[in-house]
């Protein structure tokens, strides 16, 4: 087992090499390797008090903070928190996934406020992990010439999987929002 995740307060169910092989198969790419570690050892579910908020830098340029609600697992029974049919129903648009959700982005958590953790997993951003606001969306028929990473409701997290797991926070009153300095 990984030493280093942040402790869990649940976890997914224990999967096998050969499940998350079926699923990059399904997926046409190969997950980033700190997040195929992650599925090994911990595999998706809650993460204890200590580490459930993040940092993110909105478009306008200010920090703000949300609270980790839980991360999705592979072979999970339950669809809601089941890491393939997120996926899948994300691709089909279907509730209560975000629209648009961009086809190299996995949807791989979310937060308590409707929006959803998403890690690329294609691309020039691989591997990055990103937050799809699911309070601020792009109003109805936006700019097409804007790429997702640009869009209002999108926010960049961290670089790798591992930062975002590493830099989780503890809970504080309110999510912290100020600006950047």
């Amino acid at each position: 087992m990984q030493s280093d995740w942040p402790p869990m307060k649940e976890r997914g169910p224990r999967i096998t090499e050969a499940a998350i092989v079926r699923f990059e198969t399904q997926l046409g790419t190969k997950l980033p390797d700190d997040y195929r570690a992650f599925l090994l050892d911990v595999n998706g579910g809650q993460t204890a008090r200590s580490h459930r908020e993040f940092l993110m830098v909105t478009s306008g340029g200010r920090k703000d903070g949300t609270f980790l609600n839980s991360l999705n697992s592979l072979d999970d029974p339950d669809d809601q928190f089941n890491l393939a049919t997120r996926w899948m129903w994300s691709r089909r648009q279907h509730p209560p996934d975000p629209p648009d959700l961009p086809p190299e982005v996995l949807p791989i958590g979310y937060d308590g406020f409707g929006g959803t953790v998403g890690l690329v997993i294609a691309g020039p951003r691989r591997g990055q992990v990103w937050f799809l606001d699911g309070d601020d969306l792009r109003p109805e028929g936006p700019n097409p010439r804007v790429d997702w990473f640009d869009r209002r409701d999108v926010s960049k997290i961290a670089d790798s999987f591992r930062e975002f797991m590493v830099g989780l926070g503890p809970e504080s009153p309110a999510p912290l929002t100020e600006p950047v300095t």
